[in-house]
């Protein structure tokens, strides 16, 4: 047993209806998501293995290895893509949209769990080589929540750090950040420390042309760090021609989808769902030879089915009927999007994966696990925010210097309020001048004792300071670490090692949140 994680229920820290209920093998969801898996040979009868994909193999897998060419992937992402190639190997899926810096930390937790359950399906008796792959979407026109990256700064803030480039409707494939990389990496530099693994994981950031995008560089990113598992990555656009045949078909029959999800939407409704996907979202997008990805409406003319880009209901759909998928690895609010697009698969034709929920991780120091040990707070408490959490601290025993500075408070009190007694009797008019005093110089006063004890307890670990770090980096700005933090800061503290951590950490069937010293 790793003796450095545990796990906490999502009935405590919190997730969404749709991802708690799957977790707890509702029956109501299972009609619509199928069961959860509870183990690689559980999987392994769910999945649809060796059925038919709308791409040959062979051009599947010579997409895949140009595109782990050109980014410098390893020899065994090299040998993964052949084995597709050949027909000899299965996926487990996931994917994103590219982030700067890698974006939020769920995107390495998806990819940790998508490469610990291909080693588990693979390692089944009689299973097929299962390989792990991350669609990397880049396809995405919404740049202002993929161009951003958050660090903890010094005085325990969160820090925005962005890519100045422009947008004007243009997917993320698109849109060029190498000629503007080098100052938002001088800003990330200045909020990190310097350890041994700085240089070497700094540098995987750095451009390698003024072209370079941010596929390029989440691609480079996830081929380096999981390398020893020959993790594929693919974008939409770097598939072969055939995988954009089915497309204009799925579009001609935007009514009945329409229709079909508007059923399950309403199903999930009656249900006690809480459903927020608007049935009538963009099922289709064009992408310009400009770059600009605009919404189609239902039955528009398009150049060809090599510019259509499905959006968020048919994504889904469109990755595993290009994939040999047996796995796809979703987030809390992926499970939400299947549960009203899951039909769809049968009455598009195309085999649907068993649905395997993301490992949920917080990743916390050593020095962290102290501090909440010491406060006797867990995860959960620290949504309060750290000025709420500073006025429920129990006071530790005051130092000589607080006792004495007390004793002169309370001597400063007492003494002014004698000579405010003595002048109503002797100088009436001179009162109110006393009492502004008097407020002045206890205010004064407390605002030092203020200062000395906030010393004190930041040098024993129990200060404002101490909390502010605590919901900084683990429950920054009240919302999960995940889905806010980089992996950047883990990777400069503990170097490449801490992905083998999170590969160990992430088990694809837990079903609860985990806790994760590093």
């Amino acid at each position: 047993m790793n003796q450095s994680l545990r796990h906490i229920s999502f009935r405590r820290i919190g997730t969404s209806e749709v991802h708690l209920r799957y977790l707890e093998d509702d029956p109501d969801l299972r009609s619509l998501l199928g069961p959860r898996p509870k183990d690689a040979d559980h999987l392994l009868k769910l999945a649809p293995i060796g059925a038919e994909r709308l791409v040959p193999p062979a051009e599947l897998g010579a997409a895949l290895e140009a595109y782990a060419a050109r980014h410098g992937a390893s020899e065994k992402s090299i040998d993964a893509a052949r084995a597709i190639g050949a027909g000899e190997a299965q996926v487990v899926v996931t994917g994103q949209q590219p982030g700067l810096f890698g974006g939020p930390l769920y995107t390495v937790f998806k990819v940790a769990t998508a490469v610990r359950l291909a080693r588990e399906l693979s390692a089944r008796p009689g299973a097929p080589r299962v390989v792990p792959v991350f669609w990397n979407h880049s396809d995405d026109h919404d740049l202002d929540e993929v161009n951003r990256a958050f660090f903890v700064n010094p005085n325990m803030d969160l820090q925005r750090v962005r890519v100045d480039v422009e947008h004007n409707g243009r997917a993320v494939r698109h849109i060029p950040i190498g000629a503007k990389i080098e100052h938002a990496m001088a800003a990330v530099s200045d909020l990190l420390p310097q350890t041994e693994f700085r240089d070497e994981m700094l540098a995987l950031f750095e451009k390698r042309s003024d072209d370079e995008t941010l596929g390029d560089q989440m691609a480079r990113l996830l081929f380096r760090l999981f390398a020893d598992d020959g993790l594929l990555v693919i974008e939409p656009r770097d598939l072969p021609r055939s995988a954009f045949d089915p497309l204009p078909g799925w579009f001609t029959r935007a009514d009945e989808i329409r229709d079909r999800i508007r059923i399950a939407s309403e199903h999930l409704s009656d249900l006690g769902f809480d459903v927020t996907l608007d049935p009538g979202t963009t099922l289709m997008f064009a992408l310009h030879a400009n770059g600009r990805r605009q919404a189609l409406a239902d039955g528009e003319e398009f150049e060809g089915p090599e510019t259509l880009s499905p959006g968020v209901l048919l994504r889904p759909l469109w990755q595993d009927a290009v994939l040999p998928s047996l796995g796809f690895v979703v987030g809390p609010g992926e499970l939400s999007y299947l549960a009203i697009i899951a039909p769809l698969y049968k009455a598009l034709g195309v085999p649907r994966p068993a649905f395997v929920p993301r490992a949920s991780l917080t990743l916390v120091e050593a020095s962290m696990v102290k501090h909440l040990d010491r406060f006797g707070w867990d995860l959960p408490d620290l949504v309060e925010g750290p000025e709420v959490l500073a006025r429920v601290l129990p006071e530790d025993g005051q130092g000589p210097a607080e006792l004495a500075l007390e004793d002169a408070i309370s001597d400063v009190r007492q003494r002014l309020a004698t000579v405010s007694d003595l002048l109503r009797e002797s100088d009436p008019q001179m009162v109110g001048q006393l009492e502004r005093t008097r407020g002045k110089v206890t205010d004064e006063l407390d605002k030092l004792m203020v200062r000395v004890r906030n010393s004190r307890q930041n040098r024993q670990g129990t200060g404002l300071r101490q909390i502010r770090r605590l919901c900084a980096h683990l429950r920054p700005r009240g919302r999960m670490q995940e889905r806010v933090l980089t992996i950047v800061p883990s990777l400069v503290a503990h170097g490449p090692a801490a992905i083998e951590r999170l590969i160990a950490a992430a088990d694809p069937f837990q079903i609860d949140h985990g806790v994760l010293q590093l």
